[in-house]
């Protein structure tokens, strides 16, 4: 390891015995010090430009490294409250087929731009063949109040189903689509109920996400929340 460092820095020690020699050979009286001061400074302008040239092969290095470096695509990705309403349009036109959701809060239908952006634009949408529902309970007053009449006034509102309705233990909300388009690839946006990933808006019970986590089709969520909701849509009521 020592023979290395030496082969590596060999040019500064070439330097250093030279500038050393030649101080040498001035204290013998064969060369002036105007001579030594001269060769001094031809040895450090050498060192400078070695040095310069050396610094761009680094440069060159790191381009070329970061050139082949692939970075991977974190498997989640947050999303913040001033993100949700475009994300999750964006996200519904991504749908390639059906559209599952999963212990949504019903109430949260009651504002229109939050339905148009959340629902309608996936009813609508083209590439969207069904949507499917697994609700609580508990959300079918605010089903039959705030969205069943919306969905009905949607083009295609047929292609939503009606909701299965199950007593949810689960504190997850989520809905999940498909990405895929030669093979089966889903992707999913989950909050949790309650603080900080849902907000109560009224004493009436009226949640809406605060935050969202996408889940990436390459992640082993994906598979975790097709089994909750595939077991829960077929459990007995």
């Amino acid at each position: 390891m020592k023979w290395k460092a030496v082969l590596k820095n060999l040019d500064v020690i070439t330097i250093i015995a030279a500038s050393v020699g030649a101080i040498v050979l001035h204290h013998l009286g064969i060369i002036p010090e105007t001579y030594v001061i001269s060769i001094l400074l031809m040895l450090l302008a050498l060192h400078v430009l070695q040095e310069a040239l050396r610094g761009e092969e680094i440069k060159e290095d790191i381009k070329t490294i970061a050139q082949n470096v692939q970075i991977t695509d974190s498997e989640v990705g947050l999303i913040k409250p001033r993100e949700l309403l475009v994300y999750t349009e964006e996200f519904a036109l991504k749908n390639r087929g059906e559209v599952w959701w999963f212990n949504a809060c019903c109430s949260m239908f009651r504002s229109q731009e939050i339905f148009d952006r959340l629902l309608k634009t996936s009813i609508e949408s083209s590439r969207t063949s069904k949507i499917y529902f697994v609700m609580n309970k508990t959300m079918k007053e605010a089903w039959d109040k705030d969205v069943r009449p919306k969905i009905e006034k949607c083009r295609n509102r047929d292609k939503v189903q009606e909701p299965v309705w199950r007593n949810i233990d689960e504190n997850i909300a989520f809905q999940m689509i498909d990405v895929g388009v030669d093979k089966e690839a889903k992707e999913a946006l989950l909050a949790f109920w309650g603080e900080p990933f849902m907000m109560e808006l009224d004493h009436e019970g009226q949640h809406v996400p605060r935050y969202l986590i996408h889940v990436k089709c390459q992640s082993e969520l994906i598979s975790r929340l097709q089994d909750v909701f595939v077991k829960c849509r077929l459990k007995n009521s």
